[in-house]
């Protein structure tokens, strides 16, 4: 698809008659690449005849790609439910000069175009006054390990170069700001971005506060301003520029590591026996439950009962949920209230479930 620059009178006729209609968002470009992969690796895996070895090596990579599925997905859903006027591309690939860009997710705004990177570590994130990552495993409240990671932020910039190379070159964009930010997946990660350097702190955060990062972006100031047509001719064409290939990229062997970590935590999450640890308490869980609803109600200036009844955080405390899809399934836990507070919540009943008694 050329994406053909008409001329400035005409774009402007265009744009007094372009509408303002969109108020939900749209999907324009689904995922593909992750579940060609996992699908391929599962039919050589099917196939059987290689060795131990080779079956071990295809379902840790299998393991992978759906960790990183899951929390792109995580994501996809806080888009899907933001009730903004937005159009959604979720797993691109662009090449450009002889430079190659794999985009999680480019949306599409009224204003700008926001490219968003997705990690889904385990473990804590730390970002010193440098503007450096670190990564801390904790087992319970013992240290396990430490780490610094090379910076998700300046792994988005570059992608954000390539892209805005592309759109320019094309004739495509103007003035049109690309914005970035770098989105953390995992529920049970702590994000501390007390000492992190402001052009970092305001683009780093987990995946439950994109609609909350999105709702400030469009307030600032923007050279342009586009309507419904002109968004989905943008986003058409970044779709069009899309280069399918079958092989996702090759992760560093650091992030292999994280996304490894994230897979054997997930296979014990379950197992607290002989380990020093257990649950708390149903007892206990509803004095950490009633805190955090008392702290809401006073932050956000409504009554107790209203964030949730004790009605509901009794069941809260009996099921427990650790997904946004078994909070779904508690009496009262809709799609506003999910959004509002739901990941916090179910970020807290699982960040207890391992605690020390």
């Amino acid at each position: 698809m050329v994406f053909v620059k008409k001329p400035f009178l005409s774009r402007v006729v265009a744009a007094l008659k372009d509408k303002e209609d969109l108020n939900t968002p749209v999907m324009i470009k689904e995922e593909e690449s992750i579940d060609l992969e996992i699908a391929r690796l599962k039919r050589e895996l099917d196939g059987g005849h290689f060795s131990d070895k080779r079956a071990k090596e295809l379902k840790k990579q299998i393991k992978l790609f759906e960790i990183g599925k899951a929390g792109e997905q995580s994501l996809l859903f806080e888009l899907k439910n933001s009730f903004l006027p937005i159009m959604i591309l979720h797993d691109i690939r662009n090449e450009h000069k002889g430079l190659q860009a794999q985009f999680d997710f480019i949306v599409v705004t009224r204003h700008f175009f926001l490219v968003i990177e997705v990690k889904k570590y385990y473990g804590n994130i730390t970002v010193n006054e440098k503007g450096e990552f670190i990564r801390s495993v904790y087992r319970g409240r013992r240290l396990i390990s430490q780490e610094g990671m090379y910076s998700p932020v300046r792994q988005v910039e570059r992608q954000v170069e390539v892209l805005r190379s592309m759109l320019v070159d094309h004739e495509v964009i103007e003035k049109t700001p690309i914005r970035y930010a770098v989105a953390f997946a995992n529920d049970k990660t702590v994000i501390n971005l007390t000492d992190a350097p402001m052009d970092v702190k305001d683009k780093v955060f987990r995946a439950d506060g994109i609609v909350s990062f999105l709702k400030t972006e469009l307030t600032k100031k923007s050279p342009v301003h586009f309507g419904d047509n002109r968004m989905r001719e943008f986003a058409e064409y970044i779709k069009s520029q899309h280069v399918t290939k079958i092989e996702v990229e090759e992760q560093d062997e650091t992030e292999v590591s994280f996304y490894l970590e994230e897979a054997v935590a997930e296979e014990n999450d379950n197992v607290h026996e002989g380990n020093g640890y257990a649950p708390l308490s149903d007892d206990e869980l509803e004095t950490v439950l009633k805190e955090f609803r008392k702290n809401l109600a006073e932050t956000s200036g409504r009554k107790a009962f209203h964030i949730f009844t004790n009605k509901m955080m009794a069941e809260l405390v009996e099921k427990r949920p650790i997904t946004v899809e078994e909070l779904r399934g508690i009496n009262g836990f809709g799609d506003k209230k999910i959004g509002d507070f739901g990941r916090d919540l179910i970020s807290i009943i699982r960040s207890h479930q391992l605690e020390r008694r």
